[in-house]
């Protein structure tokens, strides 16, 4: 057995070339499976740590169904029996400024206003301020009261171990803007106790930094403090509480108040995370699926170099068992270590894909900068298993192959197949099988995205399995377009294809996989943009648009103000607010339905702009993502809890929309107000004619007024450009594992060319006493190369195609709950043509260069 093995491992040495290139392709793949597992899970782990910490020893929350609630309540709470402890708290986000100065990032948001010609007064004109893009938490809170809740923070507001003097402790409790700062964040700032931190709300004086183990950016106020700051005198967001007696305090909250539970409001946030977990998890298993490809290819390649290796040691006596051994042994080294090394590269790209990850979550979700991962042996361990699983998994069908081979036909040297048409017409009446299944799966299962990731995945190995039929079928028309454009040399590449198909055929199925997967991800990436440009245009389609900023309410006042200013159409004072409805988490929004049936354009699944008309009564509309994923249609009632207690509101129409997964219902802000009794505004919209002369000198008065309350303003334009800047963020991991599996197909395509090349070393003694030249042999390992890649790239046409339909009309649909519209362009097709080919001419160029260099000592010999 010994000598088996040994004889067997001296090979893997001895050629090099395509030992290594195995060995990348196996670590590309691992790298991949790893890479995006570990971004995704120190994703949520952050996300974890920050709820924990952030919840401190509360069990519960309260807070009013939509908007903040008035201080009064603490009064109450304080005589509750069921109340141990309570703290109250104001939680908003706030975008941190690079550069000093006094406030003025709100006016300076109006250079789209100024770019379009609406210049305001040069006395108003204020200098912008770069921002730094990071976003941090504020926590606004009573550290009295708090302590008793979050004595973490507590102790890090009341206690300076660097200096004892009160009054330096005071301070954050009088001066109003002083702020309490997280450690990592103040260590990437470069900032230090009596520095300042400048934002969009002005500059903070640091009187303190404290840890936070969930690495999260936090800065900590004074809840006196962040009432002024936010504008909420007398108000806060919600009540975090520690009860002795859930049930009676709930029999004397109920009507109201949302009282939540810590738990529950863990998850009801990581509910919210579930489709972005979902579309990760199935671009890990698409890194996983070409890598089973590849692995596929390297336990065949490993077949066909060691046939007559192993129909010498059969002749000489070896056992069946030990050859399969020794091979066995070989796939697992060469498996296992290219999963250690896929370990560690997985590694490095799960810091790079965290940041992404934490990216996307802040700005479709909620804020969360994930720490990167940290190095662990385990990942080592993980990647060396997984490799060496995947291989067994992946070496099955060969080694069955290699134990049915003759030691008589092994010796013979390499002969074609005559199996290899009936093969390829079983496996095709297989994978025609699978189509059919998975379609039935995709088409019957209606509402499960995990049914939908199951049929598209059934879908693309039933169309790699018609792979050797293609080939088969396309081979006579190859012969002679190939005989055409490279004479004798394209026609004997274009048979060798064919007389190969055992490696062939896998070569090209896994980067035909790659380049479909690319196709209908970037297809349905392109018709998702092009789906929400168009929705931003019909329903974001105001002249000017005051406070985008989640830490920045309108106040009343200025609402007010505008709507006397002549000249301005209309002015849609719009409120989004997160609320509970059928114990999940959802949103419920205010406008101004006038307004928005004179202004907007909103694409509803059933009618039109006559729909406002009933939503001035009272009804609302709800967004497609709404009714799909609670089951509600137009003509439905639904039931929202408000301050005095149930509201029954009947649904009038259904609307597309693409701003939350979790839902939307709309209604006129006059019936918000009566059933919440929340007159906050988040944004303004302002309408003006675009006929009227006065028009830019009438948005200038809008910008100018604005930057008295240093409010940001932003115009249409630049607002879609801003939405449409969060929408590529998001997929910019999709991109990475797009990138990562055509990389790995590439390996396969090369490995195979490589393969064959090493196994036709005696045709090539024949070539040359046919009068090939090394130029000829060269060129024929180059067509074939350029050929399978097209080869890949035309099957790729339909399979592609046919994915982007399943992931549009499918997997988003049922991930996210919205109508994707199909626009294909013509760029994603151009660029998987350019990638087969660029493919092919580089899997080629070893092996030409293997030819170049043994091409003169090839000779025929009798074996």
């Amino acid at each position: 057995m010994k000598t088996v093995t040994r004889s067997f491992l001296r090979y893997t040495f001895r050629r090099r070339g395509l030992t290594v290139l195995q060995f990348l392709g196996i670590a590309c793949g691992v790298a991949a499976t790893v890479g995006i597992v570990l971004s995704a899970r120190s994703a949520l782990t952050g996300f974890s740590k920050a709820i924990e910490f952030l919840k401190g020893k509360s069990t519960h929350s309260i807070e009013r169904p939509a908007g903040p609630m008035d201080e009064g309540i603490l009064v109450r709470l304080m005589g509750d029996p069921a109340v141990e402890a309570f703290s109250p708290v104001i939680e908003r986000s706030l975008r941190l400024s690079t550069a000093a100065g006094a406030p003025g990032f709100a006016r300076g948001s109006t250079s789209g206003v100024l770019a379009r010609g609406y210049k305001p007064r040069a006395s108003s004109e204020p200098k912008a301020r770069p921002l730094t893009g990071e976003t941090a938490r504020i926590l606004g809170i009573d550290p009295f009261l708090d302590k008793n809740v979050r004595p973490e923070l507590a102790y890090a507001v009341t206690t300076d171990k660097a200096d004892e003097n009160l009054s330096d402790r005071l301070t954050f409790l009088t001066k109003n803007n002083a702020v309490l700062v997280e450690a990592q964040l103040a260590h990437r700032l470069g900032v230090s106790v009596g520095a300042a931190i400048h934002t969009v709300k002005g500059d903070f004086e640091v009187v303190g930094v404290f840890p936070n183990p969930s690495g999260e950016p936090l800065l900590l106020m004074d809840i006196d403090h962040a009432q002024r700051l936010f504008g909420l005198d007398g108000r806060i967001d919600r009540v975090d509480l520690v009860l002795n007696d859930e049930p009676g305090f709930l029999s004397r909250w109920e009507n109201g108040y949302h009282v939540q539970t810590s738990l529950k409001r863990r998850e009801t946030l990581a509910h919210m995370l579930r489709a972005f977990r979902l579309n990760l998890e199935a671009l890990s298993l698409l890194a996983l699926f070409v890598g089973i490809f590849l692995i596929y290819n390297t336990a065949m390649f490993a077949v066909v170099s060691r046939k007559k290796d192993a129909g010498i040691l059969r002749s000489l006596g070896a056992y069946r068992s030990e050859i399969v051994g020794a091979f066995l042994t070989e796939i697992l080294l060469l498996g296992s270590f290219g999963g250690l090394a896929g370990g560690v590269l997985g590694y490095f790209l799960s810091r790079f894909l965290a940041g992404e990850v934490g990216g996307t979550i802040s700005n479709l979700y909620f804020f969360l900068q994930p720490a990167p991962p940290s190095w662990s042996l385990w990942i080592v361990v993980a990647g060396t298993l997984l490799g060496g699983i995947a291989s067994l998994l992946g070496s099955l069908w060969p080694l069955l192959e290699l134990v049915r081979t003759d030691p008589v036909r092994a010796l013979s040297g390499r002969t074609a197949d005559r199996r290899s048409g009936a093969d390829a017409r079983r496996l095709a009446t297989i994978g025609a099988g699978m189509i059919l299944l998975s379609l039935l799966v995709l088409f019957l299962s209606s509402t499960q995205v995990y049914a939908g990731f199951a049929g598209a995945f059934g879908f693309l190995i039933g169309a790699s399995l018609l792979t050797g039929l293609a080939l088969v079928l396309v081979s006579p028309p190859l012969k002679r377009t190939m005989a055409r454009l490279g004479g004798l040399p394209g026609k004997a590449a274009a048979g060798n294809i064919h007389l190969n198909l055992g490696r062939t055929a896998v070569a090209v199925a896994a980067f035909m996989v790659a380049l479909s997967m690319s196709i209908g991800l970037s297809t349905m990436i392109g018709s998702f943009r092009r789906s929400v440009e168009r929705w931003l245009d019909n329903q974001i389609s105001g002249d000017l648009y005051i406070s985008s900023m989640d830490e920045l309410d309108v106040p009343v006042s200025f609402y007010d103000e505008l709507r006397a200013v002549k000249g301005i159409e209309g002015v849609d004072p719009y409120r989004k607010t997160l609320t509970s409805f059928q114990g999940t988490s959802a949103y419920v929004s205010a406008v101004d339905a006038g307004v928005l049936q004179r202004f907007a354009n909103f694409a509803f699944l059933k009618g039109g702009r006559e729909n406002w008309d009933r939503v001035k009564t009272g009804e609302v509309i709800i967004s497609e993502s709404f009714a799909r994923r609670f089951g509600v249609k137009a003509g439905d009632t639904v039931t929202l809890d408000a301050v005095h207690g149930p509201a029954k509101l009947r649904v009038a129409a259904v609307f597309y929309d693409y701003t939350s997964e979790h839902g939307i219902l709309m209604m006129d802000r006059a019936h918000y107000l009566r059933l919440f009794e929340d007159p906050t505004i988040t944004s303004l919209g302002i309408f003006v004619d675009p006929g009227n002369p006065k028009r830019g000198e009438i948005l200038a008065e809008v910008g100018r007024r604005a930057g008295d309350y240093d409010l940001p303003v932003f115009s249409r334009d630049e607002l879609h450009a801003n939405a449409l800047k969060v929408f590529d963020s998001a997929f910019a991991v999709t991109t990475s594992m797009r990138v990562l599996a055509i990389i790995v197909a590439f390996f396969g395509i090369a490995g195979a060319i490589l393969t064959l090349f090493i196994e036709r070393q005696r045709e090539f003694g024949i070539y040359r006493a046919l009068g090939f030249s090394t130029l000829q042999v060269g060129g024929i390992t180059l067509m074939e190369g350029v050929a399978m890649g097209l080869l890949s790239f035309i099957m790729s046409l339909g399979v592609g195609t046919a994915m982007a339909v399943i992931l549009i009309q499918v997997i988003n649909l049922r991930s996210f709950n919205w109508t994707v519209f199909f626009y294909p362009t013509g760029m994603p097709y151009l660029l998987a043509a350019a990638t087969a080919l660029l493919a092919g001419l580089g899997g080629s160029l070893y092996p030409i260069f293997k030819a170049w260099r043994t091409y003169p000592q090839m000779q025929i010999r009798e074996e």
